[in-house]
């Protein structure tokens, strides 16, 4: 069995490669529909071996085997699907899609940080974020359905377009749940939600090249800080006596020193580092997160998976991927565009590991 399973993991992996080589990465418009047939036949090949072998003799590393094989089949038949669906529309197609990509995301990140969370301890400012971003592509989404009309992609705005609507109204049902209750309640609100800025700032900067860090993220957090202060101080004013009040106003303003010095520090690296060499920064980065959620993930039980952990390495590459789509805009580079590709494609498989994960983990005995 073991010789098995090997044999079958050489070949997936093999395929894997193939596909990598001949598809990710390259432009939709010229693959060749009859390469990827037989990529998924191979697949298919593979999960039907697997499947063969009676349930009672399968141990843990082919079950594995066979997710691995099953989650490939599964992106091979989507990407066939966009292919021809490009190669259907032309090149409007690519621009549109990216977009698209872009809204899943951050419907995806959405879930992660909000759906079915505590309002009294979510970050405002993050929502904040999302809403601007999935503005920028809704009106990027109507500019180009002015220049090609189709009821698909009309479709994917509207959706993009309810989703705006629901993160607004979300965010006044945020900022009620944090604003009620007692004087010592908003005291406590107040110091999670300033130790959740600090664990963003932790998450994203401590530790990170400073020239492939987004000034506008720390921005994010001085301000959300800023915030927090002003109202852990009104509290304070309104006879709020409490020592550890006091005591969090005063790792507010601390923080807030240090950060907007490392503001400074990274607006001056970027502005003395060349835009191809910001790009470079960022697809090193982005190979760190790569080779991080291959040590830490791949192949290892879902239901044991460190969520936490999987949605760090997804904030990060989405970071990552936000700067390559700016930079992308602003100056026209072949790596970038490869280097994007890959990010994009690696970000969609890690968010929907994220979901298999709490799939796996709900599915266990309570």
């Amino acid at each position: 069995m073991a010789s098995l399973v090997e044999n079958l993991g050489k070949e997936l992996e093999q395929l894997d490669k193939e596909y990598a080589s001949e598809f990710a990465g390259q432009s939709r418009m010229t693959r060749e529909l009859g390469n990827l047939d037989a990529i998924i036949k191979r697949a298919q090949s593979i999960l039907q071996r697997v499947d063969q072998i009676p349930s009672a003799a399968q141990g843990s590393d082919l079950v594995r085997l066979r997710d691995a094989a099953a989650q490939s089949l599964e992106l091979y038949k989507a990407e066939r699907q966009a292919i021809a669906r490009a190669q259907e529309v032309g090149p409007v197609f690519e621009q549109f899609s990216l977009e698209a990509t872009g809204a899943n995301l951050a419907f995806a990140r959405y879930a992660r940080h909000f759906a079915g969370k505590d309002r009294t301890s979510r970050d405002a400012s993050l929502l904040g974020e999302l809403v601007d971003e999935l503005k920028s592509i809704e009106k990027r989404m109507t500019e180009l359905l002015d220049d090609q009309p189709s009821p698909d992609f009309d479709r994917d705005r509207e959706v993009v377009r309810e989703n705006i609507k629901q993160y607004k109204n979300e965010i006044d049902l945020i900022e009620t749940a944090q604003s009620t209750g007692t004087d010592e309640e908003h005291a406590s609100i107040l110091a999670v939600l300033a130790n959740n800025q600090f664990q963003t700032y932790q998450i994203h900067f401590a530790g990170e090249p400073r020239v492939s860090r987004r000034p506008a993220l720390i921005m994010r957090v001085t301000g959300a800080l800023k915030k927090i202060r002003e109202r852990m101080g009104t509290l304070k004013d309104a006879g709020l006596e409490a020592d550890y009040n006091m005591k969090n106003i005063a790792i507010v303003e601390d923080r807030l020193k240090t950060y907007e010095a490392e503001l400074a520090e990274i607006r001056k690296v970027r502005q003395g580092t060349q835009m191809s060499d910001i790009m470079g920064e960022l697809g090193g980065s982005a190979n760190r997160l790569f080779d991080e959620y291959r040590a830490i993930f791949a192949d290892k039980p879902r239901a044991q998976a460190d969520t936490e952990r999987l949605g760090s390495i997804c904030d990060k590459l989405a970071e990552i991927r936000r700067q390559m789509v700016d930079l992308s805009r602003a100056e026209d580079s072949d790596m970038n565009v490869r280097n994007l590709d890959i990010v994009t494609e690696q970000l969609v498989m890690f968010e929907g590991e994220f979901e298999a994960v709490m799939r796996a983990k709900n599915a266990q005995p309570k």
